[in-house]
């Protein structure tokens, strides 16, 4: 599940006084006492279950935490290396509510600070429970460079319309290069929105229950061209991934189970759709990968759950590109869709 992939070091730079600087002013050696991921950056910690957690902390001693993500967000700037890590609570649909640590994150907030890592402490496999306090909001909206966020599990228990994360790009803001990884979307509209977010890269994320898809192209201001997706795990949504008009994308080793429509990349051109697995319904039409209106992209080594004659049924277009060794359940493809 993705939230165990979550890498989380924090290397030793100086830890008084079992690690003081070296006696007779040597420069470097009499660095800030505390823990650094950067030659400069801060870890902000975030944790509104603790018993000392308030927003007029400074938030980088862990036993006296900042109580929400956008505070510890007004504290950090720009490529300094700073992280903000948020501690774990119980607030999933299965929790007891009897148990301590049940207050979620629940705010939607901005990220304006490029080279920001936001990154959920868990023991859970799904991530840190972050969900919505409104309808029709966004959980986290990016519109910097730079910005990692990995280890939640954002998900609506009682709200309508609401959006994981959203990457923009309306020069400025600059949103764009973002990393998102090992994090699980469940009962949201929309798990991730990308709008003309060149070069993000979404990693390892599971997407459940999405009401209207997993990773979409809002287009109010462009498209998410060079846009790298894999490894992802998409199921019982109504669409997987939806990059309409987005050139140069990777759409490789994916798991589509159940989802309504896989891959739509309409009017798409230069992109490699690869390995991935898709299981939906057979006798639909055009929802298992669609290519309609693109050109020069490469769809190959892709694992379809229907027979060779409905793949001309499933999968369109036989003018966007080479089609090449796809497997259905009766054998492999010779020739692209008609």
């Amino acid at each position: 599940m993705p939230a165990t992939n979550v890498n989380w070091p924090t290397p030793l730079t100086r830890l008084n006084p079992w690690y003081p600087g070296q006696a007779g002013g040597v420069p470097g050696t009499d660095s800030e006492t505390g823990l650094r991921l950067n030659t400069e950056g801060c870890i902000f910690w975030v944790d509104p279950n603790h018993v000392d957690a308030h927003d007029n902390r400074d938030g980088t001693n862990p036993t006296s935490p900042l109580r929400t993500v956008a505070t510890a967000l007004t504290k950090c700037e720009a490529y300094r290396g700073d992280t903000i890590a948020v501690m774990h609570n119980g607030l999933w649909t299965y929790g007891s509510p009897l148990v301590a640590h049940l207050n979620p994150i629940q705010e939607s907030v901005t990220v304006n600070v490029p080279g920001v890592r936001i990154v959920g402490i868990s023991s859970s496999s799904l991530g840190v429970p972050w969900v919505p306090a409104a309808n029709n909001t966004t959980l986290i909206t990016v519109n910097q460079l730079d910005v990692v966020i990995e280890g939640f599990c954002f998900w609506d228990y009682t709200y309508t319309g609401n959006i994981g994360i959203a990457v923009e790009w309306n020069s400025p803001p600059f949103g764009e290069s973002c990393v998102i990884r090992h994090n699980y979307f469940y009962g949201l509209a929309y798990g991730i929105t990308l709008d003309y977010s060149w070069n993000c890269y979404i990693e390892d994320c599971r997407f459940d229950t999405i009401g209207g898809c997993g990773i979409y192209n809002a287009a109010v201001y462009g498209d998410p061209d060079y846009t790298v997706i894999r490894n992802n795990v998409f199921t019982n949504s109504d669409a997987g991934i939806n990059l309409e008009d987005s050139d140069s994308c990777l759409i490789e080793g994916n798991r589509f189970m159940d989802a309504g429509d896989a891959i739509l990349l309409v009017n798409g051109d230069g992109n490699t759709i690869h390995g991935n697995t898709i299981l939906g319904n057979p006798a639909g039409v055009n929802n298992f990968i669609d290519l309609t209106g693109g050109a020069s992209n490469l769809v190959s080594g892709n694992w379809l759950a229907c027979t060779i004659a409905q793949y001309d049924s499933t999968c369109s277009d036989a003018t966007s590109g080479s089609w090449v060794h796809n497997m259905c359940t009766n054998g492999p493809t010779t020739a692209p869709p008609v």
